[in-house]
């Protein structure tokens, strides 16, 4: 892993280690969406996405989604398991969290063909949000638990409206960094993999990864049921952008859906 994200890595634990300690007190009475009783919400609906990160085409995929919390604690499809702590009056949000990264299928695409099966990894790491009114920043950090998945890095810039009560919207711009380990793992071709594939060897380094920018707008048809329509582009970048998969598939990633969400509990 490169030293400048050990470094980061090393400071979202820190951080995290001195919020647990301040916020001890605070999880019996949690605030806003915490309580004792479960709260969230629950979505199904279908994504138009590229078939793995590099391809050059996409396709229809059911998505579905859920956020729930219990005092301090969250289970998410985006998020995973952990424990969030607000603090500074909900200024500041700091959440330690247990993921799992969804593998690749050799036969999800015929430019896969001879590069064999990524498999599923649990992560571990967290994600750090300042807010100011509707706006904040994020940095989200994840080790792999094994050595194929490799250390991530990504931050966010969004802006939130949520001025009227049935119909919110939001922007978000995001960078996204990798070590070496989680690019060969993803965009790397190893010499077995040459030689079955015809792809020739590559090595990629650390560093930045993608480039991206999305919205969303939701719009509430009861105070129970939401309706969402997002979009996403992603410019592959760096040593990915540079990989012999990705140059005969596509830098560009486009992805759009839609979704419908039962909210429950107060959020």
């Amino acid at each position: 892993m490169p030293s400048s994200l050990r470094i980061w890595l090393f400071v979202a634990s820190a951080a995290l280690a001195l919020a647990a300690r301040a916020a001890t007190a605070q999880v019996a009475d949690y605030g806003e969406g915490g309580g004792t009783q479960i709260t969230g919400s629950v979505g199904v609906g279908a994504v138009y996405a590229p078939e793995f990160s590099g391809s050059d085409k996409s396709e229809a995929k059911p998505l579905p989604v859920f956020n729930l919390r219990y005092g301090p604690v969250f289970l998410s499809t985006d998020n995973g398991l952990g424990i969030r702590f607000d603090l500074l009056g909900g200024a500041l949000e700091l959440s330690p969290a247990i993921n799992y990264r969804w593998g690749r299928d050799e036969g999800d695409s015929e430019l896969l063909r001879g590069m064999g099966d990524v498999d599923g990894q649990f992560v571990g790491g967290a994600k750090i949000v300042c807010r100011l009114d509707d706006v904040s920043l994020g940095l989200k950090a994840f080790q792999g638990l094994s050595d194929a998945e490799g250390f991530t890095l990504d931050m966010r810039l969004a802006y939130l409206n949520r001025m009227h009560d049935k119909f919110h919207w939001g922007l978000a711009a995001e960078a996204g960094f990798a070590d070496s380990q989680h690019l060969q793992t993803h965009y790397g071709v190893t010499g077995e993999q040459s030689a079955r594939s015809g792809y020739r060897v590559f090595s990629p380094s650390g560093g930045i990864k993608d480039i991206s920018f999305g919205g969303a707008v939701d719009y509430y048809l009861t105070p129970n049921v939401s309706v969402d329509v997002f979009a996403r582009f992603t410019r592959l970048a760096g040593d990915a952008a540079d990989s012999p998969i990705v140059e005969r598939g596509s830098h560009n990633q486009f992805a759009t859906g839609l979704l419908f969400f039962y909210h429950f509990g107060s959020n």
